[in-house]
This record gives structure tokens, sequence and C-alpha cells, in this order.
């Protein structure tokens, strides 16, 4: 019961102020990071800092593969964590909260333990500019979205690719692909928070003007007419980095701003 409450209070603290939950303060020299978030993880390496990953997640791909694997956003295997003594653990939040056993070593003092949300271009900026911070004793900032216009019609759909004969699912609003949408004027045709799974009949009665969609490696043929059976102009749009919020979308949201809608 305890550990619940604990959990919950930080989730809460940490969406209230929208920036990392922080336990204790990192060592500095020596520093052994550890990060339980593709997101994160590429951030990391993007702020120059990769030598000093000694853990990852299953799901960080574009760490070192040799990096031992500590668990996931879900599950972390504590004993090979504490195998590897971090100084630093880095955890992204979501809406399930942290493990409660994290925070418990946290305050026990046995590595400093950092929560970012990084659903937002904005939380992700602050993310990178924190890295820095923690790692550099730097004050160094990134700006996400430089493009002021574009000829994307409005509104947008964008979805990642399909499979089986169903959609895939649909970025909403508070998600970075509509802060990238947002910041060139241009509609999300989504209107619910987050990331929404459609029918095809759903996603005909949004009408959209344009329908992308995004995959980190190729899209099929058939992902693609499926959406087009509904008789919408549907775009392919392929980015290693799409799929996960890292300071590496800057190439991404540049890109989509300036898709040639004409093809």
């Amino acid at each position: 019961m305890m550990r619940n409450v604990i959990t919950l209070l930080l989730f809460f603290w940490a969406v209230l102020w929208g920036c990392e939950a922080k336990i204790h303060e990192p060592v500095g020299e020596g520093t052994r990071i550890v990060s339980l978030s593709p997101g994160i993880t590429n951030t990391i390496i993007h702020a120059g800092f990769e030598d000093l990953i000694v853990g990852r997640s299953a799901f960080c791909f574009h760490a070192n593969s040799d990096l031992p694997v500590v668990g996931d956003l879900r599950e972390v295997d504590f004993e090979r964590l504490l195998l590897l003594d971090p100084t630093d653990v880095f955890v992204q939040l979501t809406a399930s909260g942290v493990d409660a056993h994290l925070l418990e070593l946290a305050e026990g003092g046995m590595f400093a333990l950092h929560i970012y949300p990084i659903d937002r271009v904005e939380e992700i900026q602050h993310l990178y500019s924190e890295v820095n911070g923690l790692f550099s004793n730097e004050t160094k900032s990134i700006e996400l979205l430089r493009v002021e216009d574009s000829t994307l019609p409005s509104p947008v759909l964008v979805l990642t690719q399909g499979v089986g004969g169903n959609a895939g699912l649909c970025f909403g609003t508070q998600t970075y692909i509509d802060d990238i949408l947002q910041s060139v004027g241009v509609e999300n045709a989504v209107a619910q928070e987050g990331w929404i799974s459609l029918s095809l009949e759903d996603i005909g009665r949004l009408d959209p003007a344009l329908v992308i969609v995004v995959s980190d490696s190729e899209i099929t043929e058939s992902s693609l007419q499926l959406i087009r059976s509904l008789g919408f102009k549907v775009l392919p749009f392929v980015h290693e980095h799409v799929l996960v919020p890292s300071s590496y979308l800057a190439d991404v949201a540049e890109k989509i701003q300036t898709l040639n809608t004409s093809s």
C-alpha cells in the first residue's frame, strides 16, 4: 500500500511541475548512467554523453548493442541494475507512474533517479538542457521546431503503419507530432489527446485533407492502400527517429513540415 502511495505522489508531482523529479544530487565524476527509456537514451547520445551509459532498456536500439539490458518502461531487472553500480538512472514518466522499488533504491542513496515526461516538444527540449547541465555544467538548449512556413493542407491525420488490415495508432493532441503540426498552423484531424486507436470507419469520419503514414522502417504498399481505399490523399514518411520522442526530432519536424504534398 505504501509503495503505491509513494508512486502516486511522485507521479502527480511530476505531472504538475512538468519536469524532472530528482531524488538526490548526481555523484559527479565517475558518472555511470542507466537509461530505461529509448527517447531519453537517444537524447543523452545526441547531447554527447553516450560514453557515460552503462545500461539500457531492451528498446534502446540506437545505443551500443553491447550494453547490458536492464529492463524497459514497465519492468526492471533490479539485480542486473545494481550490479552495474549506476550513479544516475533515467526513466520516462508515463501514465502508469514509476516503479516503487526504483523510488525506494533512490531514496536509500543507491543512485540519483531522474524522471522526465517526453511526450511534448517542450519537454524534450527541457530534457536536453537538463542532461547538458547535469553532465557538463554547461547551459545548452536545442530548438526542435524551426520551420515557419509549410504547404501542408489542413487538417492532417498522422498515424503509424497498420498491420493485418487495421489502421495504425493515430497521433492526437498533446503529442510531439501534434506540436510539429501546430508550429506551422496545421490542424490535427484528431481532437483527442494522446495516441489513439481508430477504426477505418472512424478515420473516414474525420475526413482529413491529408493522411501521413509514419514509420522508422519501410512502409508496405498494402498499408498505404488501406488508407487510400477511404478516398484520402496519403503520403508515406520514413525516418529512424519518428516513432521515439527525443532531441533528434529537429530533423523529423523539418522533414514533415516541408513534405511535398503535390506528389
